[in-house]
């Protein structure tokens, strides 16, 4: 029977793309996963996987010369400044993934209408290599922001990278050392239609292929809002009955708690990470996530959650673009927030704390 439980930390469809990177399979490069053979895999022991919010590595084109923009602030202070203070935890799992909000392009591409488009330098893949983030989602709102054009430029930028990626219709898997994989899924806003019947194929797709573990990635919610919405809900209770293991979440701007359904772990909200998309936030709180999944004998017996508070600027006044952890007094009152946004409690002493509890 598989069981989860939650730590307290107070460090506290497109064209078929492809990625191949760090043993990381998207798009029509699962066809080299399903011709390969797939051996019984007998690996026990835990294998950690940490969580950014919202990332933009950019932001709008008028903040490019502004001094306290992102642009400018990255090429004064250089590629490894936006997640230096976050490595300690970054740096020490097996795999971290962040959702890239924003495309990567050095082409003057024509923008969609709407009110923000976020756009960086392909150059910039430099600082999720040098913040030891392995993967992103592409699974949100400002992935087409200058069309497909700009979200083909971005998946090249990433390839040649070596870094991982996965989107709302580009399910992925993850070969980890031990042999172990890992299926991931985006959701975008609501699995509404015909959404939940592919959810449904993807997910059965990646158990086919091996996944012992299928996470889900959901981009949705209200802006601003501490606590889930019906749509958030929605998403969590059909990823539960399409067979994933667990779902992370973002879209809101701030951080929101937790909760399990039916014993799956969910958390709705980890809020905004490295956020060149604002130059003046509205909400300086956020949470890293940490999934501790333990297997045995190749089979997934359960999932640790660990939180770890952070302030996405350390300025007073404006975003230095450089998240931090949050300690002692500050760290508590974000966690405190989390359990207000949905009732689940934390054990304060960083002990183990079962859903039934």
């Amino acid at each position: 029977m598989k069981s989860f439980s939650v730590w307290l930390c107070l460090l506290l469809v497109l064209s078929p793309l492809v990625c191949h990177a760090q043993n990381w399979y998207a798009g029509s490069s699962l066809d080299e996963l399903a011709s390969s053979a797939f051996m019984v895999n007998e690996y026990t022991g835990d294998i950690r996987l940490t969580f950014l919010g919202d990332c933009t590595l950019g932001g709008e084109e008028k903040t490019r010369s502004n001094p306290y923009g992102f642009f400018r602030t990255v090429a004064q202070r250089g590629m490894s400044y936006p997640f230096q203070s976050l490595k300690e935890v970054t740096g020490t799992d097996d795999l971290t993934i962040a959702n890239l909000e924003g495309i990567l392009s050095d082409r003057k591409l024509i923008r969609e209408k709407k009110k923000f488009n976020f756009q960086g330098e392909t150059a910039y893949t430099e600082i999720l290599e040098k913040g030891s983030i392995e993967a992103v989602g592409l699974a949100n709102n400002h992935s087409l922001d200058y069309g497909y054009e700009g979200y083909k430029d971005t998946i090249h930028a990433l390839d040649r990278a070596g870094i991982g990626w996965f989107g709302r219709d580009e399910p992925a898997i993850w070969c980890s050392p031990s042999d172990i994989r890992i299926g991931f899924v985006g959701a975008l806003f609501n699995l509404s239609g015909q959404r939940s019947s592919v959810l449904q194929r993807q997910v059965e797709e990646l158990r086919n292929l091996g996944c012992a573990c299928v996470i889900l990635v959901m981009h949705a919610g209200t802006e601003y809002s501490e606590k889930p919405d019906a749509h958030q809900k929605q998403i969590v209770q059909k990823a539960y009955q399409c067979g994933c293991d667990l779902v992370v979440g973002h879209h809101p701007h701030v951080s929101q708690g937790f909760t399990f359904y039916k014993n799956m772990p969910v958390a709705y909200s980890l809020g905004n990470c490295v956020f060149g998309g604002a130059m003046y936030p509205k909400e300086r709180d956020a949470i890293i996530l940490q999934a501790v999944i333990s297997f045995e004998e190749g089979e997934m017996r359960g999932i640790q959650l660990r939180f770890y508070p952070i302030a996405i600027t350390g300025h007073s006044e404006h975003n230095d673009f450089s998240p931090r952890l949050l300690k002692e007094e500050d760290a508590q009152r974000v966690l405190k927030k989390m359990e207000e946004s949905t009732g689940g409690k934390l054990n304060w002493n960083g002990m183990h704390a079962s859903p039934e509890e």
